[in-house]
Parts: C-alpha cells; structure tokens; sequence
C-alpha cells in the first residue's frame, strides 16, 4: 500500500499526485466539525493509506499513521517511507545508513520549514491551529527514530497537529484547514523532496562522514586518544555552531601527522596519544574549549560544524566532582580509605562530598569500559586532586588517596588513558606523558621544557598499598520482577511510571539526577535513556543483571531493530529519540537513588 511520487515533472504528474494524496485527505475530511474523536480513525481503522497506482515504470512512497498521545489525538505521528534508489541512492548498510537517514531528515525538514504554518489560522471570530512538526537535529549525527534507514527505504517521522478550535469546546476540529495541512503542504514537501534531491551535495557530505569512520579505525589502531585537524573551529557560538573570527586549530609540530584515507584524501593534524596528557596555560587560553571539542568528539558532526574532524574514541568520558550524587555498594577504597564508620570498599551515600563523588565517578568510569577519562580541574575536588610533597610530609595518616598517586597506575593497570586541564598544580607535569601548553588559543607542545625542570619521577606519586587493586569492578542489579511500579498517591493505585524533565528522569519509584552527564546533548538522548532503563528494570526474572553487559544487550537489540525497539505510546512522552553513549546509560543508572547495586568481584 504506497502513495506513488514519479520524477516526471508535469502539470499531469503533480495533479496525480494532488490525486495520490486524496485517500490521506478524505479521511481528514471525515473530521470537519466533528469531535475530536473522529481523527481516532485515522489511527485505529486502517493505518497506512495507499493508492494502487497502475504502473510499474518506478517505486513509490508509503504513508502510515500510528497513534501517538491518548490523550492529545489531534497530534498524530505519521511514518513517511522512500526507498533509496527512489532518491538515485543504493542501500549499504551498517553506520552508512545513520548518515543517510541523518541527511534526509535535515533535507526534508527544510523543504516543510519553507511552507510551515507558523501562525494559528484565524477564520473570523473562531481562530483554528494546525502544524506539521518534525525533529530539527543539532550538528551531531545519532541514530533517530525520527529518521532510519531499513532494508533499503529511508523512513521520516513527523506529526501533524490537526486543526483544533482554540476555544472553550477544545473537540471541535476543523477538517478543511487540516486538510490544507495534508493536501498543499506535506504533499508538496514529499514532491519536493523526491524531484530536488541533491544526490551530489548527499555525496559530498557522505564522503565526510566516511572519512570519520576511517579516522575512528586509525584510532583505534595506532594508539590515539584524540585526532583534531589542522582549520578546524573549536569554540562555539551562542547557537551552539562555530564561532566566526574564532583562531583555527593548529597541531604543534611535534604532534602533527597526516592520515592518508580512501581516494587519496590527507587529514593533518594532532594526534593525542594513548597514556597520560596534560594540558596547561593561562585563564582564558582554550583549554577547556579543546577540551570540550574532544569530549564532543565521541559524536560525528555535519560538514561545516568546524568540528567534524575532531574525533574521539566513542568509550571517552569526562570525570568530575559531583557533589550531592548517590552512590550505591561501590568500592572507592583505591581513593578513600577507611575511617571511622565510613566503609569505602561498599560506600553507599545519598549525598556524597566532591571527594567521594569523583572516587565514585573514576571507579564507575572504569567498571563500565570508559578507554579515556577526560578531567578539567575546575570541576574537579582540589583535595582530591592534589597534595603536593610538603602537604604529605606534614599530613601522614589521610584517608584521601589523591589522583597524582592513581593516575598512573590506571593506565599502567588497566589501558585507560586521562586527559587533563591543569593550571594549579605541577605535580601532574612530572606525571603526564606529554604535556602542551595553550598560549592565546593556540596549543604548544611542552615536552622539551618538562623534562628539563622535572622534579619528581613516576616512583615518587605511587601509593603504598597492602592489597592488590581490583580497578576494574562488575556492577551487578539485584532485579525485581518488576521495578517500574508506583503507588499514585492521589488514586491510591499502582502504575507504571516514567518522566523525563530537563535534569532527571524517572523510572517508577525510582530518580536519577542526569545533570551532570556532559555528553548528553539533547533532550531526545534522556528519553532514549528513560525507556532502555526501563527495559533493565522490568526483566523477566529475579535475580542479579550485570549492568554492564545488559545494556551491551540493549544496545545490540536497538542496532538491529532501532530505537522504537524499546519505546512505548502509554507514557505521553515525545516519540523522538536519539542514541545516547553507551556509558550515560550505565552513568544514569548508578545515579537512580533506591536501586540494590552491588559490586562482585
């Protein structure tokens, strides 16, 4: 069942079109006047309407209708599907095809932008709203359930808010301007599309991405943290796009190397090694703007972000102080040692100290395959940090065991590198494996000038310890049959909940503090994370889940199924969502206060 939209652009072609779409309008038209109600059946009789086109000279685009929020039924989700050779395009496969779909949600929410009802629609004295809303994605390129791309048909998520009278009597729908909606703007939006694609411009810009991909395997094999190329444009601007008249990135010459990819193209650039890196300089030098644009460097960008060749590997992620946070049966004695009541090896706090909460964070950083701990001292704990050779002379017996005597061992134990921005202490000069030095947003490599005033060697920072760290933890779930029950406490009666606001989310009883999660970029990642949390929480049987290697499964089931894998319509909750990194999911679940974790070893 298909709506059919050729290439051949006539006069007779677009009234076929006009004609295609009808079967979508005389449904529509079965509202006019009536309550609201009657747009139910677009959504509960038959769903995808279509048109038996009688010629085969080409293929076509399909239209399904699914319900969206119960209570809300004017707005409706419509599924627009076009397959690729359609679009002159070839399936591939695999990351490819996040780019594709990224591409033409983009395209295609331009082309409606242009013909959007912007204002309501004031007829006389009864003033009507109708709009057609679509996801409008910032520079980053994610999985979406907006837009994917599946056995070789892209599909597009909108919804279509039916004209409602804005009055007392809010059921009475106007069926002639909400076929407007259907019939002259998303009709001309889907021949628009099809007709203007730009198959060279999708080219040109999926030759970028490809060549992300190819950086991101050169990574992973030579040993790098980080690859930012020369010209790139680090700082942001208030709409979160490159900042004009901002210096372009320059590598040191000690650091610079050319990455041949396919077709012969050369990227230049810094590479950031494996082990430990500090970066130094003054206030307002670009060190936490670099810093920034490699934690971001986890996700692909679009072409002309500025960032689109700064590159991170996907396990990055960044460590602070938190203070307030919940932690649960961890051991954070590698950090903290006992004393007193306080027992570090299963610490468990609703409100831990900035100390504790960055022990809490590095260790779980650890537990759940973090490859690089990205650390900026301001927002960092400075007892936990630091304690230079004359504070530990004078102090013997403290508990806090600082980071300068962790962060080799870390690596040298387990592989996970740091990179951190320092500019209070230089203990860490002595620690670091390559130092660099920002000067006026221009970055300096400041190996030869270390070595020559270097005060301490590696040996000085190790810690005495008795016992052999266990660095790396398995973070169990003691499961429920099911945990995403709560008792409403104005009906008395048990449902299952879920909320997602700008800092939280909630999961029955259940609440995680996300503030703190860097790169969580979008309000569409915390939904994402809400419903695969609230797979964890719901397993079929009791017992204990390893968090880590649950969510891995999660995340297999949405790379074969996508993201509505896991979504559900009994939340009133957007259907838009976007793949957060894997370890925000394990970060958000360790902060959800009333959880039984535990630690095994």
């Amino acid at each position: 069942m298909r709506f059919f939209v050729p290439f051949r652009d006539s006069i007779r072609q677009i009234k076929l079109e006009d004609e295609i779409i009808n079967k979508l309008i005389n449904a529509i038209g079965s509202c006019h006047l009536e309550d609201v109600t009657a747009i139910r059946r677009l959504y509960t009789g038959v769903d995808t309407y279509n048109f038996d086109e009688r010629t085969t000279d080409y293929e076509g685009v399909t239209i399904k209708c699914g319900e969206t929020d119960r209570s809300a039924p004017e707005f409706v989700r419509f599924m627009i599907s076009f397959p690729l050779e359609l679009l002159g395009l070839q399936p591939i496969g695999g990351k490819t095809d996040i780019f594709t779909a990224d591409y033409c949600l983009r395209e295609f929410g331009k082309l409606l932008e242009t013909i959007r009802l912007e204002k309501g629609n004031a007829t006389g004295k009864e003033k009507y709203s109708g709009r057609i809303f679509i996801h409008e994605p910032g520079a980053k390129i994610l999985l979406r359930n907006s837009s994917f791309v599946k056995e070789g048909v892209v599909y597009i998520s909108l919804t279509i808010r039916f004209a409602v009278l804005m009055a007392a009597k809010r059921n009475v729908v106007n069926g002639k301007i909400s076929m407007k909606l259907v019939q002259k703007h998303l009709a001309r939006t889907i021949r628009s599309f099809v007709r203007d694609f730009d198959k060279r411009d999708f080219l040109r810009k999926a030759a970028v991405y490809t060549r992300q991909q190819e950086v991101r395997r050169i990574l992973a094999e030579s040993g790098y943290v980080s690859f930012v190329a020369n010209g790139s444009i680090l700082p942001r601007s208030d709409d979160g796009g490159a900042m004009t008249n901002a210096v372009p990135f320059k590598s040191p010459p000690e650091d610079e190397v050319t990455l041949t990819l396919s077709g012969g193209h050369k990227l230049t650039g810094m590479a950031v090694k494996e082990g430990v890196t500090v970066i130094t300089g003054g206030g307002y030098s670009g060190k936490s703007t670099l810093l920034d644009a490699m934690l971001h460097g986890i996700y692909d960008h679009i072409p002309g972000d500025g960032r689109e060749y700064c590159l991170t590997i996907n396990s990055a992620c960044k460590v602070i102080a938190e203070d307030g946070r919940c932690v649960t049966n961890l051991d954070i004695s590698p950090f903290i040692r006992n004393v007193g009541n306080l027992q570090t090896r299963r610490f468990t706090t609703m409100h831990a100290s900035g100390s504790t909460s960055q022990a809490a964070n590095i260790i779980e950083a650890l537990a759940f395959g973090c490859g690089a701990m990205l650390v900026d001292e301001d927002r960092t704990a400075t007892n936990f940090m630091i304690r230079d050779a004359r504070m530990k002379g004078i102090i013997k017996n403290d508990p806090i065991v600082p980071f300068t005597d962790r962060v080799r061992q870390i690596y040298r134990d387990t592989g996970v590198s740091t990179v951190l921005i320092i500019g209070g202490s230089s203990d860490y000069l002595d620690l670091a494996d390559n130092v660099y030095i920002m000067d006026r947003y221009v970055i300096h490599n400041y190996n030869a000038k270390v070595a020559a005033t270097r005060q301490q060697d590696f040996s000085f920072f190790d810690a005495a310890d008795k016992e052999l760290i266990e660095w790396q933890q398995s973070r169990v779930l003691r499961a429920k049959a099911i945990m995403t029950l709560k008792k409403d406490i104005e009906t008395n009666r048990i449902r299952e909940v879920i909320t997602v606001g700008e800092d939280e989310i909630v999961v029955g009883e259940y609440k995680a503090d996300i503030s703190k999660l860097d790169t969580i970029v979008s309000k569409l990642q915390l939904t994402a994370v809400a419903f695969i949390l609230r797979k964890v929480l719901t397993p079929k049987l009791e017992g204990k889940l390893n968090l880590l290697d649950t969510v891995l499964e999660l995340y297999d089931l949405i790379d074969a199924e996508g993201l509505d894998a896991v979504y559900s319509t009994a939340f009133g909750i957007d259907f838009n969502m976007e793949l957060p990194a894997l370890h925000d999911v394990l970060f958000a679940l360790s902060r959800m206060n009333g959880l039984t974790i535990e630690t095994l070893r």
